[in-house]
């Protein structure tokens, strides 16, 4: 007996069981791509609805659920967008991605531990997820943790992200560590993509100027205050680089400026801009800074000995006499002061004042520079004995100027 009509019958059944699937999954799929089409045009609210309907026809599609949940994300609506994704991960625990955008809503409510946990287990699934390692390296740098970020940003350099951003931010984090050196590499290779980056430029200057690299310190300021870095801070490292690489005039240009711009009429300002003012040979102008910065501190040692010495240099002598004597009164046991005087009274040919003062200083504190004016003076004197010992006292403390003179003077 044959049953001809059992084949029919099969395909019958299929169609009655399979086919309103089939429908079901075409409508759900045709509800979900117009959903993506309105997030193309973010329009996120007519989006949901159309994910909605696709999961009311579908309950378990996954998909559906991620797209819903980045729409929320777009209307910041993190804990809608953290149940979707929830949602999306109970029908498919290996969707990387719904770990990602979950972790990210994680941190949008603060909730930082359970986002460290969602970037962890989307880097497990997907190992090549840049964007994962950074926002990771962004928790751990919040907790504190610069070994781990260091670690996760240097995997996002060996997978070929070159954006200045990244080398920048783990120079800071060697930074933090003491690890100058790393830092200072970190920066050049950044500022290798972003030469005009000005936060970039103050940091290597910094490095610069802990390494007393002071000319490359302030090229480095220039370009960043040049690319709006022109901050009072900023002004203030190129001032204070531009007068230890002996830039002086430049240097008078900067003080200036925090002087008059950023209204920095404060004893240190005046007393670095007399300094370079003294230094550049313009003693008028040093002696009002100087003035100005004793008028803002009457007890500013330095500053009298500096204003003593401009004095002198102008021919200003009794000026500078009086200011000797002020410091004195001062601090009686001031070495330098002393010395300066000593100084100011050999120029003048006063050597038994000049020794007498030379004397005290080396009484008070016996440096190599000490020994060597003293020897300068005996030498004057014609004492060739006492300026060989001081010579080559000097010379023992190693100060080279006097062991050269002393080879040719002593022997």
């Amino acid at each position: 007996m044959t049953f001809s009509w059992y084949p029919k019958a099969i395909v019958l059944i299929f169609l009655m069981v399979v086919s309103p699937f089939m429908l079901k999954s075409q409508t759900a799929n045709e509800s979900f791509n117009r959903g993506l089409q309105l997030v193309a045009s973010k329009n996120y609210s007519m989006a949901i609805d159309q994910f909605s309907e696709a999961i009311e026809i579908v309950p378990h599609f996954y998909e559906a659920y991620f797209e819903r949940g980045r729409s929320y994300q777009h209307l910041q609506q993190p804990r809608k967008a953290i149940d979707d994704f929830t949602r999306a991960l109970e029908f498919n625990k290996e969707f990387a991605d719904a770990y990602f955008f979950r972790a990210i809503s994680y941190s949008a409510i603060g909730e930082h531990d359970n986002a460290l946990k969602d970037y962890t287990t989307s880097i497990e699934k997907n190992p090549k997820n840049i964007d994962a390692y950074l926002k990771r390296s962004e928790i751990y740098i919040r907790n504190s943790s610069a070994g781990a970020a260091i670690g996760d940003l240097s995997k996002v350099i060996e997978l070929g992200h070159k954006n200045p951003n990244v080398f920048f931010n783990r120079g800071k984090l060697y930074l933090q560590r003491h690890e100058t050196d790393l830092a200072y590499e970190d920066f050049t290779k950044a500022l290798a993509t972003d030469p005009e980056h000005s936060e970039l430029r103050t940091e290597r200057a910094m490095i610069y100027l802990k390494k007393e690299k002071f000319e490359a310190a302030a090229e480095d300021l220039s370009v960043a205050i040049s690319h709006g870095a022109n901050t009072q801070s900023v002004f203030q490292l190129r001032a204070d680089a531009l007068f230890k690489s002996e830039q002086y005039a430049l240097a008078i240009e900067d003080y200036t400026t925090l002087i008059n711009s950023y209204r920095q009429r404060n004893e240190e300002t005046y007393y670095q801009r007399a300094l370079s003012y003294f230094y550049a040979g313009e003693y008028d102008a040093a002696t009002r800074d100087f003035t100005r910065a004793i008028g803002l501190n009457r007890n500013n040692e330095t500053a009298y000995i500096y204003r003593a010495e401009a004095y002198h240099k102008l021919g200003r002598d009794s000026q500078a006499l009086v200011d000797y004597r002020i410091i004195m009164r001062i601090n009686p046991r001031n070495p330098l002061a002393y010395q300066k005087r000593g100084e100011m009274f050999l120029d003048s040919g006063k050597y038994a004042e000049a020794l007498e003062d030379f004397n005290q200083a080396i009484r008070l504190e016996p440096t190599a520079e000490s020994y060597f004016v003293r020897a300068t003076l005996h030498a004057q004197m014609n004492n060739k004995k006492q300026a060989c010992e001081d010579l080559r006292l000097a010379a023992s403390m190693g100060h080279e100027e006097a062991g050269k003179r002393a080879k040719e003077y002593c022997f």
